[in-house]
């Protein structure tokens, strides 16, 4: 291999590096100060809410990422913390995101705004402040 083909090859594998690490690095920055809890949205008959009970920690900001893995639409809402409806509608394949302050102790509903299945009512869940 010539000199310039091997400083091409180490250019391109530094240059590959260099992005996914400057990826997580934005990441990390952009979450720091939130305590942040992946939420996956199915209906009910595919799972429901993944994970469907959590525990987020008391006074700490929470920033909730909602992905709907689905082809349907859902929705979020929280009325405890005066998340009525937070997200309006998720559509397939979106991710949403809300921030609210954990100032409450006590374990508190969530649940879909949009009807999403014929089990759509018992789409819910349980966020737990403590």
């Amino acid at each position: 291999m010539k000199k310039n083909e091997l400083f091409a090859v180490v250019l391109m594998f530094l240059a590959t590096i260099g992005t996914v690490i400057g990826i997580f690095a934005y990441e990390k920055s952009r979450a720091k100060g939130y305590y942040t809890v992946e939420l996956t949205a199915r209906a009910p008959l595919n799972g429901n809410w993944y994970p469907r009970k959590f525990t987020v920690p008391f006074g700490q900001e929470v920033r909730i990422r909602i992905r709907n893995i689905e082809t349907v639409s859902h929705g979020f809402a929280m009325p405890d913390f005066n998340i009525e409806p937070a997200i309006n509608e998720i559509k397939a394949g979106e991710v949403k995101e809300i921030k609210f302050l954990a100032d409450k102790k006590g374990t508190f509903p969530f649940f879909c705004t949009v009807w999403c299945s014929n089990e759509h009512l018992h789409m819910s869940g349980e966020i737990t402040v403590e």
